[in-house]
């Protein structure tokens, strides 16, 4: 019978804990679950240096300085990608942040295109200050925005914009997004249909002058109604909820000023747009485009929504001309 390697014990064992009871485990062990899973940690360790073939006992790796074993690990195996992320790993669970190993880390894990695990990795270490200056950690960010943007194609299937939402979602996350290139994301996005994400982009540009300059330029370019649309579909749950709100009302705002009220006027976001005023009392324009261009019945019970918003009804008697005149009048 062959020997009983690592992998083996650490399947075992995580079968074990899947199948089994606290109770029945502990009685078993002789020992708290806790411990048992630190050993099955350490264990399942020791069965990727067994797969590099690197022969060390449980003993030997649980009482050898964590430190020096990951950097002679990092010494003699980065140029294999399983070593790069068992040093990753370790570098994590014994919390070894030394700047130049993790540099290196984040370009191997870059270099073998780990993209999925690297944006684990860079979730990991985002609270650890000290990594951000390292130069490889802004880099990694970006590459982790980039790179599923560039491997989808319109029309996007279901896992390519489920990609493109998880790109923006780590934009969200990454701490050191002023470093990031914005308006070559932004751009990306726009080529793949995808305007309220290049929006939600441009939003997070760092420089205020820039910032106004681009979103006013990218909003006289594409339709609101494809944006709001967008913030509906793909960004209205989760994570991006709170930002997809942001975004929404620079949109309306952005209507709002330039007084164009017919793009939504027969879109279901014009409800959407009434609200947005209300709730932010700036209906006067909208008013007289409902009088002028629509009717005095339209403005008339637009008039009587904000009031009634306000705590002040119109009299129910009220004529829709009367209605009108008096908001007009400001009484």
């Amino acid at each position: 019978m062959g020997q009983l390697t690592f992998a083996h014990r650490t399947r075992a064992l995580q079968c074990l804990l899947y199948l089994a009871d606290k109770e029945t485990i502990e009685s078993l062990f002789k020992k708290p679950i806790e411990e048992v899973k630190s050993y099955l940690k350490c264990i399942t360790f020791l069965a990727s240096f067994e797969m590099l073939n690197i022969p060390i006992t449980y003993e030997l790796f649980c009482n050898s300085p964590k430190e020096g074993m990951i950097k002679g690990l990092w010494k003699n195996h980065s140029h294999e990608s399983m070593a790069v992320r068992l040093v990753t790993e370790l570098c994590l669970e014994y919390k070894i942040y030394d700047l130049q190993l993790w540099n290196g880390l984040l370009q191997k894990l870059l270099g073998f295109n780990m993209i999925p695990y690297l944006r684990k990795v860079l979730t990991a270490i985002s609270s650890i200050h000290s990594l951000w200056q390292v130069p490889y950690f802004s880099k990694a960010w970006q590459r982790v925005v980039q790179v599923p943007l560039l491997s989808a194609s319109c029309p996007l299937s279901p896992s390519q914009l489920s990609d493109c939402c998880e790109s923006l979602i780590a934009i969200l996350e990454c701490p050191v997004s002023d470093d990031l290139d914005m308006v070559g994301v932004a751009r990306q996005y726009v080529q793949l249909e995808l305007p309220a994400f290049a929006l939600a982009c441009l939003m997070l540009l760092p420089h205020s002058e820039k910032r106004h300059q681009h979103i006013k330029t990218f909003l006289n370019s594409c339709s609101p109604q494809v944006i709001l649309q967008q913030l509906e579909e793909h960004m209205s749950t989760g994570q991006l909820a709170g930002f997809s709100h942001q975004i929404q009302n620079l949109v309306l705002n952005n209507i709002r000023n330039k007084k164009e009220f017919g793009i939504l006027a027969k879109t279901k976001y014009f409800q959407v747009l009434k609200l947005h005023l209300i709730n932010t009392n700036n209906i006067t324009d909208l008013v007289n485009y409902l009088a002028n261009e629509v009717s005095v019945d339209e403005a008339s019970v637009f008039i009587s929504e904000y009031s009634k918003h306000r705590g002040n009804p119109v009299p129910a008697d009220a004529a829709p001309c009367e209605i009108l005149k008096m908001f007009l009048n400001g009484s």
